[in-house]
């Protein structure tokens, strides 16, 4: 006899579940990375790296395989395009992902440490927490970066204005007092140092 619930031959075969529809998203392209304008910002260049790796991986482009940084140089226009050519035709057949990165980091990530010292150009502080410095180690540091940034980025006036904002409130009314606006910046810091060192000697910062 058959146990109830069963046909005669036994279980049946196990239904074959449909295939699950393949999702179809198209995945935009990267945006190419020129070395000009926004490209400039500190982090763009990050940003680029990454969303080009994602894209390629996400159509299993080997990454660094012999080869693999022609794909990346798809990715690039502008100066960043030429850099990126004068790299393929250094490296030859042998470009890889990672040596055209560096390649283009090398040449790139440099308008990160312009920027970032622009800024600091124009952060340095005579009074800072409460203490005020001597204003030689001002005029220290502001020269120090200025020769740090491409040659005509900071003219001798806005040198000279940039010196006068740094300056504690007191120096800075005694030394725009004296100054004519015809002297030289070496004339304008010997003027500031002498006028420091005696508001030093007095207590004028208290």
């Amino acid at each position: 006899m058959c146990d109830h619930g069963e046909g005669a031959g036994g279980p049946g075969p196990e239904p074959v579940p449909e295939p699950l529809p393949r999702l179809s998203i198209k995945v935009p392209s990267p945006k190419r990375f020129s070395g000009d304008g926004e490209d400039l910002k500190p982090e763009a260049f990050d940003r680029w790296y990454n969303s080009v790796q994602l894209y390629l991986r996400l159509h299993n482009v080997c990454q660094n395989a012999v080869g693999s940084g022609n794909y990346w140089i798809l990715y690039t226009e502008g100066r960043a395009q030429e850099a990126a050519f004068q790299a393929a035709e250094l490296f030859g057949e042998n470009l890889t992902r990672d040596l055209l990165v560096t390649y283009l980091r090398e040449r790139f990530e440099s308008s990160k440490h312009k920027d970032d010292t622009y800024q600091r150009f124009h952060l340095i502080r005579q009074s800072w927490s409460g203490q005020v410095q001597k204003i030689s180690i001002i005029a220290t540091d502001l020269l120090m970066h200025r020769s740090q940034l491409p040659e005509d980025t900071i003219g001798d006036h806005r040198f000279i204005q940039q010196f006068f904002t740094s300056m504690h409130p007191r120096l800075r009314q005694d030394v725009e007092t004296q100054y004519t606006g015809d002297e030289d910046i070496n004339t304008v810091i010997s003027m500031a140092e002498r006028l420091d060192s005696i508001h030093r000697s007095t207590g004028a910062y208290v």
